[in-house]
């Protein structure tokens, strides 16, 4: 009786222990949804220049957040914002417009001059941030908040955002543009640049024309 009574109190071990290792992944499943996500680091500043960790970057200087699996936000980087300047006017595609990664996606003008942006990745435009017509100064008051200019429905978002830079990677570049920026800056003109060789925060308005278009050409890819 008391072997008979020892093999009963293992096999119920055996059993419950069984029971709880198949319950284990339901319960862990559970613990995964109700735990919070972590909060987004805050944005970085490299070379002088703010560069969110959470976007991924074109060498345009425009910038792609992924929302969901289909849709991603567009907008302009910080350094794109400094060289405009204040935006006092967009020029929006509209919506169900197929947009080319690389190519012409939306444009800022800005004390009279205009500058073309390229879009990030490639697909259809399915949404333009109406704010930016009543308040253009958004899109360089708040480029990575509510600056945002259109959200694209993605081609091959996996193919695009590994066309894209982010990580150490988007710093090294950045760096590089403002290095950059800041020689060609030296080669054109003295008044564009203050004590020390920071950029003035108007520098557009000390370029000509065709300086202008050379810049824009040469940084934001259009």
């Amino acid at each position: 009786m008391t072997v008979l009574l020892i093999v009963l109190t293992f096999l119920a071990f055996i059993l419950l222990d069984a029971l709880i290792s198949r319950r284990q992944p339901a319960l862990e499943g559970v613990r995964a949804v109700i735990v919070p996500s972590a909060a987004s680091p805050e944005p970085v500043w490299v070379a002088g220049f703010q560069l969110p960790e959470t976007l991924h970057y074109h060498r345009g200087h425009t910038w792609a957040r992924v929302l969901d699996p289909d849709t991603v936000a567009v907008g302009l980087d910080d350094f794109a914002r400094r060289m405009i300047g204040n935006a006092g006017g967009v020029q929006l595609p509209s919506a169900g417009t197929w947009l080319k990664e690389g190519e012409e996606g939306f444009g800022i003008r800005s004390d009279g001059r205009a500058a073309d942006l390229v879009a990030p990745v490639e697909g259809e435009v399915v949404e333009v941030n109406q704010d930016l017509l009543r308040q253009p100064s958004l899109a360089t008051d708040d480029p990575y908040g509510r600056g945002w200019v259109l959200k694209l429905r993605p081609a091959d978002l996996r193919r695009s955002l590994r066309n894209l830079l982010s990580g150490s990677l988007a710093r090294r570049w950045m760096e590089d543009a403002r290095e950059g920026l800041d020689l060609r800056l030296m080669a054109l003109s003295g008044s564009v640049l203050q004590d020390g060789g920071e950029p003035v925060a108007d520098f557009a308005r000390h370029l000509s024309p065709e300086e202008w278009k050379g810049l824009v050409g040469e940084f934001l890819l259009t």
